[in-house]
């Protein structure tokens, strides 16, 4: 199953953009499973509209692999899920036995109602890559990811755009700039018209996360990737060629 990893500097607006391709798979019938990484508090996620169920933290502990860590998570939540499923199950089986004895007592059925239905398995992976970034230099963010969503505020400095060895930048699937309601629209235009040269091949999507404008774009741009995995390839030809400044 795919890891869609979010990922930038703190205050870029990662858990909004997460919140909101969380929803949008949701409507294109995908379960989603939200995972943040280095971040204690729920709350955020939750008012971001991300099922509790299919919420969870990964809090490494010092010297710990991070992303050894998130893959644990992903894993034991997967095991829980599918145990959880097969008591419910078995719960149901059981039910069905009583109400057997019972209707042969005469005593009437006990309702099934009342007990939990199955949790629908998760089929791709959202992962919010809190605290495992050193700038925009995070080697264990693309190492995590199989779809790279970095995410830049359009207030950000071009010459830290134009700095070597940006790899959540330049091994980016996809870049997303953010506050652009919030940054003089000259200064949004010259950020976008520099990224878009620097990466002329990449997808380079302005958003206003908090208002859900183009956030749909992000997601068709992850589900483009998801169904047809050419287009990584493609894209990863594309990127061996001389980035120019």
């Amino acid at each position: 199953m795919k890891k869609i990893v979010v990922a930038g500097r703190n205050d870029a607006g990662k858990s909004t953009i997460l919140g909101e391709i969380y929803k949008g798979l949701k409507n294109k019938g995908y379960q989603p499973l939200a995972v943040g990484s280095g971040v204690q508090d729920e709350k955020p996620y939750l008012h971001k509209g991300i099922d509790v169920n299919y919420l969870h933290i990964a809090v490494p502990g010092p010297g710990r692999d991070v992303v050894e860590d998130i893959e644990r998570v992903i894993r034991d939540v997967l095991n829980k899920i599918e145990e959880k499923n097969k008591l419910i199950s078995s719960a149901r089986r059981a039910l069905e036995e009583l109400n057997k004895v019972r209707s042969v007592l005469e005593l009437g059925s006990l309702s099934p109602r009342d007990m939990p239905k199955p949790a629908e398995k998760p089929d791709v992976f959202l992962v919010e890559a809190v605290g495992i970034n050193d700038g925009y230099k995070s080697v264990e963010s693309r190492r995590l990811a199989d779809i790279l969503v970095t995410v830049i505020p359009a207030s950000i400095k071009g010459e830290i755009l134009m700095e070597e060895g940006n790899i959540l930048l330049d091994e980016a699937d996809i870049i997303v700039v953010t506050k652009i309601d919030e940054t003089p629209r000259d200064v949004t235009s010259t950020t976008v018209k520099l990224l878009k040269r620097i990466y002329p091949y990449k997808p380079i999507i302005p958003v206003v996360a908090t208002k859900g404008v183009h956030t749909n774009l992000v997601t068709e741009e992850i589900l483009k990737m998801m169904i047809d995995p050419l287009i990584l390839i493609d894209k990863a030809e594309q990127y061996q060629s001389p980035k120019k400044h």
